[in-house]
């Protein structure tokens, strides 16, 4: 009977644990704009089963859902689970609670959430704890209407993120919005956690006076899943959204004694220089042209909000008129924000000589740094041009008064004289060239009017070599060679042909014409040439011994 009695107990005990609608959430603090996940699990549901989410659309946003069908042991015995993952995104910052949600005759627990604002995260060393978050501000809440304002936004993250990373764009119906260069990466230390950096830059420039709010941007990303535990299994990756604070300016208008009239040039700093071509100190003559570049630099200031700047001004110069060119207009995005680049080119043309005074230049502006009225000048130039006949008449006296001699004398600067000299010594190189290969030729011809013979012998192989060359019988050429080689050298013909190229040419045409590899009919005169070649510089060669023979044998 206790028996019976302690198994109808465990049986009520597990259909009531069963019968349960568990919800649990990953986190009960987090940022504004920053979503949760929300779990609801229970045993007693199949997969067409699926809880009343509607209760949440009053103080959530429903992100993303998912249901997992899973299986859990329980006192050595299988169940079957169902899960349900739910993404919620607060719509409002403060306490907020999760109502109890019910499915079928289920019903789960409230959960109390606390959703911080971005400037009580800022202050609050736990909220910065939280995976991803962000951060903005700007480097004055107090601008001049058109001035340039530094909005900056850093989202810090302790996780690994995927790469689809977006942040939504910054649209301002009153002010013009800048974008300074693609996002920086780095990495800051915040309270011992290594934290990624993603920092975005724009200068923006408010377009009226009053208040004006900055809208806060939406930061979208995909968490890297990690490894929970020892255990081998890996949690997915979930999206993580956070929202930047908000900012509110308070837009200064144009100060009251800022001269009215005047173009509006708010700036940290400006600069204004000239460039000149030619030099306008020197003395021009009647209807030349000067080139004058007026160059305007401001940081803070877009190259665009930058008056245009002419020689003349408003005045109005009898013989003396500009011609403007196309202005020239630069942003260079800086650490500091934007600096702007304006350059005006215009010509001026002298059309009567005298003397002319081109009217100073002030640039006025407002220092935003320093608060306060500057303004920056050029100073007046002077110009002096001369007519063309005073300028022929003022060089007639010094023509006059120069030196016979120096008036006979060429203007002869350094760089003429060096390549004049330069010049004749390669002229000099070349002749000495031409006649040192002139001189190496005659060595290697024979002397055509030299007697080679002192007397024609009949079977002399030369003579016979000669004869068949001139009537071009290649056997009878080849035997007579081959005769007279063995006279001038103990190796015969391949002996004289190591040591005479042209002699080795010849025969190898010869050899070519008996032995059929050559297509056209032998001709001996090349032959000939070599052999009195080989015969010139072998007497050459004795004639240059006789003298050491000679010392030999001295006279008694």
């Amino acid at each position: 009977m206790n028996r019976i009695l302690l198994w109808l107990c465990t049986l009520a005990f597990s259909t009531h644990a069963a019968a349960v609608l568990e919800a649990s959430v990953n986190q009960t603090r987090l940022i504004e704009g920053e979503t949760l996940e929300l779990t609801l699990e229970t045993m007693a549901a199949n997969r067409f089963s699926r809880p009343d989410l509607s209760v949440l659309e009053e103080h959530f946003e429903l992100k993303d859902s998912r249901q997992l069908s899973l299986v859990s042991q329980l006192d050595g015995k299988t169940q079957p689970v169902t899960r349900w993952v739910i993404s919620l995104l607060p719509k409002r910052t403060g306490y907020v609670v999760i109502p109890p949600l019910t499915l079928n005759d289920l019903r789960s627990q409230p959960i109390s959430l606390h959703v911080l604002t971005a400037a009580e995260a800022a202050q609050d060393n736990t909220a910065q704890m939280a995976p991803v978050f962000i951060d903005a501000e700007v480097d004055t809440e107090t601008p001049y209407v058109q001035a340039q304002v530094l909005l900056t936004l850093r989202v810090y993250h302790s996780v690994s993120l995927y790469d689809d990373s977006t942040l939504t764009g910054l649209d301002m119906q009153d002010a013009r919005v800048e974008s300074l260069g693609p996002p920086r990466n780095y990495e800051r230390l915040i309270n011992g956690i290594r934290h990624g950096v993603i920092e975005v830059r724009y200068a923006l420039f408010p377009q009226r006076s009053g208040e004006l709010d900055v809208p806060s941007q939406l930061f979208s990303a995909t968490t890297m899943p990690s490894r929970t535990g020892d255990s081998d299994r890996t949690t997915r990756g979930r999206l993580v959204q956070v929202r930047s604070p908000g900012i509110s300016l308070r837009v200064r208008p144009i100060p009251a004694e800022y001269p009215p009239d005047t173009p509006w040039l708010p700036a940290k700093s400006v600069t204004l220089s000239q460039r000149w071509q030619p030099d306008p100190g020197l003395n021009l003559l009647a209807g030349e042209s000067l080139t004058r570049t007026l160059v305007v630099l401001a940081d803070g200031l877009n190259a665009s909000q930058l008056p245009e700047l002419n020689s003349l001004g408003d005045q109005v110069i009898q013989g003396l008129r500009e011609y403007a060119d196309q202005p020239e207009l630069q942003n260079q995005v800086l650490d500091d924000g934007i600096r702007g680049l304006r350059q005006d080119s215009a010509a001026l043309l002298v059309q009567q000589a005298g003397k002319y005074q081109l009217p100073s230049l002030q640039l006025i502006w407002w220092d935003t740094a320093q608060d306060r009225l500057q303004e920056t000048t050029l100073n007046a130039i002077d110009l002096s041009v001369m007519s063309t006949q005073s300028f022929i008449a003022g060089s007639e006296p010094i023509a006059v008064e120069a030196s016979l001699e120096s008036s006979m004398i060429l203007r002869l600067w350094p760089w003429q004289l060096a390549t004049a000299l330069l010049g004749l010594a390669c002229l000099v190189c070349l002749w000495y060239l031409w006649r040192f290969s002139a001189a190496l030729e005659a060595m290697k011809q024979p002397l055509q009017d030299e007697e080679i013979f002192d007397e024609v012998v009949q079977g002399n192989p030369l003579s016979d070599l000669q004869t068949a060359c001139r009537g071009n019988h290649p056997s009878d050429a080849r035997k007579a060679l081959e005769a007279w080689a063995r006279q001038q050298d103990s190796e015969g013909l391949i002996g004289l042909t190591h040591h005479h190229p042209d002699l080795a040419e010849a025969l190898d045409e010869l050899n070519a014409c008996l032995f059929g590899q050559a297509e056209h009919h032998w001709r001996g005169k090349p032959l000939w040439r070599a052999v009195r070649i080989v015969v010139q510089s072998r007497k050459r060669e004795a004639e240059i011994l006789e003298p050491g023979l000679e010392s030999l044998y001295p006279k008694v």
